[in-house]
């Protein structure tokens, strides 16, 4: 519906006569009286009362009785919601002033522009109706989520164009949010909105050329502390500052203590060729904050110096609390492949019953129950023209997650073997949420691990690497007798081999609280 116009269930067509009190839907009125129980006289005409303001059109607020009330706002007065502006006008930030009344960014009344609606992508304050732009959507201001459209709340944003101030807009109650960030150079500072609703947050950053890193240097929280610094590399070390060959390891496995501020990442990342995911959080011990994050993104040469390559990046935003998980399983060509049962065909029409449904789908649902998780919608497709792909090199992984197309959820494809030997599943850690169609949008399952392990063993494997994508570590690290620091950053994991993020591939599938806690924030769920 556009703002410029009353709703379908308002514009009734007028019946003769005056209803006196008792008027039905449509009838004629001169006020709310004349109107029967959960009616109201709306344009002379007894109509449903609202539920929220885009009910009653443009430049009308919904109250507490649910009336719709023409705004008094004219152009020039201040506002703090869309709701407070006469029909026409709409109310538009003032740059970085501040209201003292809400502490939030000063707004007034001014024509809107024939532009964007609120929920439309936008990629600057000009392309929208009121002139703002954030998080990638324009976004009408609001007071109280009845000031916003069905499946929209109000939430505090910050804003980027005045130093992370907030204000109050309309964002979706569900889903993710996606948007590009700009960068001009190959290493920039970047600002990265977090508004109050949100889950988790990730930055994707991506270079077109593969032989050079990306990824961030450093994080600042919206008051300033810095809550990431790259792990240390003898190769950029100097006599101030000395990095002895263990140092990047272990400052990237070292976690955070509040108690020493001085130690650790609170935020663990790391540069990755081609592209790399910074996810926040990463542990519930440092959860998100509400405003502005100040993060240097750059590319990287195979020698640790400065690269070439411009940064592209993207950012994700969980909204909500679903906690539903897609599966989009892709067959590579596995005719006669040794490991399956004599016979036996794996395919995406043979996958919809038999074994992979009773003993690996089944398994799956099992793992992912546990901690709350939903396995929610299975699609099947096969790729049977990428010969070249179907026993996988993982330095070439990227070539086959690419074809992950969908955004939500997670793409699995089953191809016949994993090299160099010895890996039996493969994907990035974490992954891309809410993003398709980039080099780790999915994670590998070599088949010939069948070979000796039936599908519940499979299933185990398949959760695990889901989890990795998601966003969870290992628990313990292999290393942990001489670097007892390698272990995930979260409180709870322990050390066990029953846990789902052993380091074995003979480990177990428990999650500690933490880790289901962490697990539910990911993007990838719906």
């Amino acid at each position: 519906m556009l703002r410029g116009s009353l709703p379908l269930a308002l514009l009734l067509v007028s019946l003769a006569g005056c209803p006196g009190g008792n008027g039905g839907l449509g009838e004629a009125c001169h006020g709310n009286d004349d109107c029967g129980g959960g009616l109201q006289c709306f344009a002379s005409q007894c109509a449903p009362r609202c539920q929220r303001a885009p009910d009653c059109g443009d430049g009308y607020a919904c109250d507490d009785n649910g009336l719709c009330k023409l705004a008094t706002g004219q152009r020039g007065d201040l506002c703090s919601s869309e709701v407070d502006c006469a029909p026409s006008l709409a109310c538009r930030i003032d740059g970085a002033a501040i209201d003292p009344a809400t502490h939030h960014l000063q707004a007034t009344c001014l024509e809107q522009a024939r532009m964007r609606l609120s929920g439309d992508t936008c990629i600057q304050d000009s392309d929208c109706r009121n002139w703002t732009c954030a998080l990638g959507r324009c976004v009408d201001l609001c007071r109280q989520p009845r000031d916003c459209a069905l499946g929209e709340t109000c939430v505090e944003i910050p804003r980027v164009d005045a130093n992370g101030a907030l204000f109050a807009g309309c964002l979706p109650t569900q889903g993710s949010l996606s948007w590009s960030i700009p960068v001009t150079a190959p290493a920039a500072e970047v600002l990265l909105p977090v508004p109050a609703v949100a889950r988790s947050v990730e930055l994707v950053m991506a270079v077109d050329d593969p032989t050079q890193k990306v990824g961030a240097q450093r994080v600042l929280s919206p008051i300033g502390a810095t809550i990431y610094t790259q792990p240390c590399s003898p190769l950029l070390s100097t006599a101030d500052q000395p990095c002895e060959d263990n140092d990047a390891a272990d400052q990237y496995f070292g976690n955070f203590d509040p108690g020493r501020p001085d130690t650790g990442n609170q935020v663990r990342h790391r540069a990755a060729l081609g592209q790399s995911v910074l996810l926040m959080p990463s542990a519930l011990t440092t959860p998100l904050a509400t405003g502005d994050y100040v993060i240097k993104v750059a590319s990287f040469r195979a020698d640790g110096s400065g690269g070439s390559a411009i940064p592209r990046v993207t950012a994700v935003i969980k909204l909500d609390s679903g906690a539903t998980l897609d599966l989009h399983f892709f067959f590579l060509d596995l005719t006669d492949h040794p490991c399956l049962d004599p016979g036996a065909v794996l395919n995406a029409g043979s996958a919809v019953s038999g074994a992979f449904q009773r003993e690996y789908l089944a398994a799956l649902r099992d793992v992912f129950t546990a901690p709350g998780v939903a396995i929610g919608d299975v699609t099947y497709e096969d790729i049977t023209d990428r010969a070249d792909l179907d026993g996988l090199d993982v330095a070439n992984a990227g070539a086959l997650l690419s074809l992950g197309r969908y955004a939500t959820g997670i793409n699995v494809f089953f191809v016949r073997s994993l090299s160099p030997l010895g890996i039996q599943a493969w994907g990035p850690n974490p992954g891309p949420a809410g993003l398709g169609g980039t080099p780790q949008s999915g994670i590998a399952i070599g088949l010939d691990t069948l070979c000796y392990r039936r599908w519940p063993a499979v299933a185990r494997l398949t959760a695990y690497e889901i989890a990795r994508y998601m966003g969870l570590y290992h628990n313990v690290e292999l290393g942990t007798a001489r670097h007892p620091t390698w272990r995930d950053p979260i409180s709870d994991s322990g050390d066990t081999s029953s846990n789902l993020l052993y380091f074995s591939a003979a480990g177990g599938t428990d999650l500690s609280a933490g880790q289901a806690a962490l697990l539910l924030r990911s993007a990838v769920l719906r």
